[in-house]
């Protein structure tokens, strides 16, 4: 599916700005411990510090990178601001952002007793209280470390081939997260992904991929299946709360009010700490948070109907795939969902699709009692 984008079909590109930012962002760096590290790989290099001190002392750097970015982002803010009402563009030429949110609002009041009890499990693991845990400590829990040996190269780049994926590049993408971005087919770690990759990369968390293809131990697919399902529900929550933000953002000019309202929403949907300094580096273009809330559901939905048709196993009936193509090569949203024989997004498959991998999700606050500094309780 072509991927759209309202604001670039409005004129709201500003070249010269936007190179500027490349460049800024490009020669930024953070020293580390003596080390000289480029500004777009701090985020990957906080995920791989195991000592909390060190991640929070990083972070911190990364916010003062951001806050000598800032007046370069709000420059860039100031001049879509000159094109006219942001939420109305965007509305005209796509999706209506606010009606976008208002719809997924019944989708986080499904998901928020199943997702904080999650964000309990796994913060408790590294020994964090929710409570207290900070934006860093979620990017070092998704990292999923501990499942790094079962995504070797030679068994991912069997399994991927197996799914009728073509190899390609992971980036600093390592584990995991390299296995889904070789699902999801896309050239580089920094492109965007269209449903259809987004439909490949659920496979990460399928507990008849991981078995089948991967070779994950019985034992072990359920757990890894729960952690995958958590992720998926970490960016839905991040993307809801970044488009209820821009919904914001665009409407009112006070900078403090903007960083009030990113950090309170981002942190509040998201569970811990968010600094408010990132309040313009997350937004690349006016409401690309739909574009990616697009992306999940349509992919979501394309996977319920893949598995209804051909079975939990669907990638390996090539009728799958020329579904998929169908869907991919689709010129707009309406006809990807004609493909699918919708009418309008649905966020139900995805939602169905975390819940029924979640471990213990339907007691909300059950699960296995965990020990941690604070002491033993039930997460």
């Amino acid at each position: 599916m072509t991927t759209r984008a309202p604001a670039r079909r409005r004129g709201l590109d500003s070249p010269e700005l936007d190179r500027r930012i490349e460049e800024a962002e490009s020669r930024a760096v953070i020293v580390w411990r003596g080390e000289q590290v480029r500004f777009r790989s701090v985020p990957e290099r906080v995920t791989r510090i195991d000592d909390r001190r060190g991640r929070d002392r990083l972070y911190a750097a990364y916010q003062d990178a951001l806050e000598a970015l800032n007046p370069l982002y709000e420059e860039r803010l100031a001049a879509w601001r000159q094109r006219g009402d942001l939420v109305k563009l965007a509305a005209r030429d796509g999706t209506d952002p606010s009606a976008l949110a208002v719809s997924l609002e019944r989708f986080s009041l499904n998901a928020e007793t199943p997702y904080y009890a999650a964000l309990r499990r796994y913060l408790a693991l590294i020994d964090i209280e929710q409570g207290d845990a900070t934006e860093a400590d979620v990017w070092h829990v998704v990292r999923g470390s501990a499942w790094a040996h079962w995504f070797g190269h030679r068994e991912v780049r069997r399994a991927v081939i197996a799914a009728g994926r073509v190899l390609v590049e992971t980036g600093d993408l390592d584990g995991w997260r390299g296995a889904e971005w070789q699902l999801a087919g896309q050239p580089g770690a920094g492109a965007p992904i269209g449903p259809v990759g987004s439909a490949y990369a659920t496979l990460v968390g399928s507990p008849e991929w991981l078995a089948d293809e991967l070779g994950v131990s019985p034992e072990e697919v359920a757990a890894f299946a729960d952690f995958a399902a958590f992720v998926r529900l970490v960016r839905l929550r991040r993307a809801h709360a970044e488009l209820q933000y821009e919904l914001r953002l665009f409407t009112v000019e006070d900078a403090a009010l903007q960083r009030a309202y990113y950090a309170g929403i981002v942190g509040h949907m998201s569970g811990v700490t968010v600094g408010e300094a990132g309040y313009l580096a997350g937004v690349p273009r006016p409401f690309a948070s739909v574009s990616r809330l697009e992306t999940a559901i349509l992919g979501a939905m394309l996977v319920e109907v893949l598995e209804s048709r051909h079975g939990p196993r669907w990638w390996r009936d090539p009728a799958s795939a020329k579904l998929a193509e169908r869907v991919g090569a689709a010129e707009t949203l309406e006809h990807a969902l004609a493909e699918l024989g919708y009418d309008a997004l649905d966020w139900r498959p995805v939602l169905r699709q975390i819940r029924t991998r979640l471990i213990g999700e339907m007691s909300g606050y059950g699960g296995p009692n965990i020990t941690t500094r604070a002491g033993t309780r039930k997460v």
